[in-house]
């Protein structure tokens, strides 16, 4: 098993575990909501899709921060042991999913079913993404996995880069971000949607969400001192990034416009480094919303399937309070592939191994392709 050594960081590395951050995990259901609300074609909300940078900058200052706090802890990052942690918690759910939809498919939209499995085969392989970009028909309800290849491709490049920056992870990190945010802003005018769906355009979020766990100490220590400031930053970043929601559909984007939800996302994050419930943070904290934060990930892969078998079923209700409502009721699908599936692999012993976790995300991983090809024919 590969376990790299690092000596040592030119950033402070938290060496205790931190304390749970209720904001962040209340934070992921406003960026579910801004996502369904853009999904579901509501007026007002043609930017929602804002909602998706939101969670990019949530997984980037997580993730990295369990990377940099094994690093502070041990001076060393297994990373067996992180592809076999990310293997078990994003692949059964997403492979349920999948299958599930490529049964609905063969029984309510048969003649989608050959391009659903062709959907299904890049989005096992997590390459989502730039399945769409070549595409030419995109009626398929599988379209949203893009968003976790993206993510997945980012880790497996992000980890190893933190440990080859070894002293200077800080510099490496906005080196990647500003070469990524050039892009997608050279790239967005001419050719918007591989600036939107392309990895490389799409990092420098994540990297914004890294680079708040990499200063977690020192952005931790200046809103303790300034309480009264930060709390007024995460008021001003809320409406901002509310105000996205609004107007980001009506611009090139993402392109430069995205900097603006974007920082907004890691203002509040950061602002909240030392009282999670300070300022809108007291919304972000209350039960209901994390309860909703703590479904997001799985609401949020079946809030397509759920409107696209709506519309084929229920045709004449292709209107946004139909599929609003129908996202709605997905939150039940959700609660229960977190209660049967996620919960039960979170807490079994018997895939907590790193060998296990990674067998079981290979074997997620054949039977969606399996299914996948099978839809294909």
């Amino acid at each position: 098993m590969a376990v790299i050594r690092v000596p040592s960081v030119a950033v402070p590395l938290p060496a205790a575990r931190p304390a749970f951050r209720p904001d962040v995990e209340g934070l992921r259901a406003v960026a579910l909501g801004c996502v369904l609300l853009f999904h579901a074609g509501v007026p007002f909300a043609r930017g929602g899709n804002v909602g998706v940078d939101v969670f990019f900058v949530i997984s980037g200052f997580l993730i990295t921060g369990l990377l940099v706090r094994e690093l502070g802890t041990t001076g060393r990052v297994d990373l067996p042991a992180f592809y076999a942690r990310r293997a078990r918690r994003i692949l059964p759910s997403a492979g349920v999913v999948l299958v599930l939809t490529l049964a609905g498919t063969a029984l309510l939209a048969p003649a989608l079913q050959a391009g659903t499995g062709r959907a299904a085969v890049a989005s096992a392989l997590q390459a989502a993404n730039w399945w769409l970009l070549s595409a030419g028909d995109l009626h398929v309800p599988l379209t949203h996995y893009w968003s976790l290849a993206v993510e997945e491709q980012f880790y497996l490049v992000w980890p190893v880069l933190l440990l080859l920056a070894r002293r200077r992870p800080l510099v490496a990190l906005g080196l990647l971000s500003a070469a990524s945010y050039g892009a997608s802003v050279l790239l967005t005018p001419g050719h918007e949607l591989l600036a939107y769906l392309g990895t490389g355009t799409r990092m420098w979020q994540f990297g914004l969400g890294a680079a708040l766990a990499l200063l977690a100490p020192r952005v931790a220590g200046f809103t303790a001192v300034h309480p009264g400031l930060t709390s007024r930053v995460r008021w001003a970043a809320a409406g901002v990034l509310a105000s996205a929601v609004v107007w980001a559909g009506w611009v090139d984007y993402p392109g430069w416009a995205a900097l603006v939800p974007t920082l907004a996302a890691a203002l509040l994050i950061g602002a909240g480094a030392s009282d999670p419930a300070s300022g809108p943070g007291r919304l972000l904290v209350w039960r209901p919303v994390r309860f909703c934060g703590r479904i997001s990930y799985t609401w949020y892969l079946w809030h397509v399937p759920a409107t696209f078998f709506a519309v084929t079923l229920f045709p004449s209700l292709d209107r946004w309070p139909f599929l609003l409502a129908v996202e709605l009721l997905a939150g039940g699908l959700a609660f229960l592939m977190t209660v049967l599936v996620e919960d039960p692999l979170r807490r079994s012993r018997f895939v907590a191994s790193t060998r296990r976790g990674l067998v079981l995300g290979a074997a997620v991983t054949a039977v969606s392709l399996g299914a996948a090809l099978l839809a294909v024919g």
